[in-house]
This record gives C-alpha cells, sequence and structure tokens, in this order.
C-alpha cells in the first residue's frame, strides 16, 4: 500500500472527527498499525510530517502503535505471539499453526481542542 495514500486517509478520517467534535486544532493522532502490515512506522511518521501544512493538524503529533504478530495452533488451539516465521506452538510445540494478526491502518484516536 501507498504511504501517501495511507496518510491523505488518515488525515480525512481526522478531519472527520475533528468536526464531529467540534476541533479547531488537532494535537493528538493514534493509529494502530497491524502486524502482518507491509507499510514500516517510520515511513508513516516520515510521511505525516511531510503534509502538515494543513492548518488543522501542524502542530499533531502522530503515535503509531504496531500489533503483535498472532498465531493459533491448529492442533490444540493455543493463542501465542510469533517471532519469527518457524515457530512451535508453546503449549503443544506443534508447527501446524495459522496467522490470526490483524492487518492494516485503523485509527484509535484524536485528541484536539
Amino acid at each position: 500500500m501507498n504511504t501517501r495514500y495511507v496518510i491523505k486517509r488518515l488525515v480525512d478520517l481526522v478531519r472527520e472527527e475533528a468536526l464531529r467534535n467540534s476541533y479547531s486544532e488537532i494535537t493528538g493522532i493514534y493509529v494502530r498499525l497491524g502486524a502482518q502490515e507491509n507499510i514500516r512506522e517510520k515511513d508513516l511518521v516520515r510521511t505525516f510530517n511531510e503534509v502538515r501544512d494543513n492548518p488543522l493538524i501542524k502542530d499533531a503529533s502522530l503515535v503509531v502503535k504496531k500489533s503483535k504478530a498472532l498465531a493459533r495452533c491448529r492442533y490444540c488451539g493455543n493463542i501465542f505471539e510469533v517471532f519469527y516465521f518457524n515457530n512451535r506452538c508453546k503449549q503443544c510445540g506443534s508447527t501446524y499453526l495459522e496467522f490470526v494478526a490483524d492487518r492494516g491502518i485503523s485509527l484509535e484516536k484524536v485528541e484536539g481542542r
């Protein structure tokens, strides 16, 4: 996914939230980056800083939280955090896993005044 497109869409969502809450200035934008998303946190922040010419967000900080990569054991049902591709289930040792982590970027909270 194109980082510029993501930030443009994020700014659109922030603008809608500002209208809904009668904010004239946004001070904080909190987003969650899915564990399986191909966009890096630092690329999001850098691109956001490049589009700060909008008066609504010129002083806003962007806080990005990365979700943990999770897997479910298809043998015993245990869900656990995955650190590398060849993990084994912590409960039964099986390698028969499915990834259950989320994808995408979601707007969690907007702060303003």
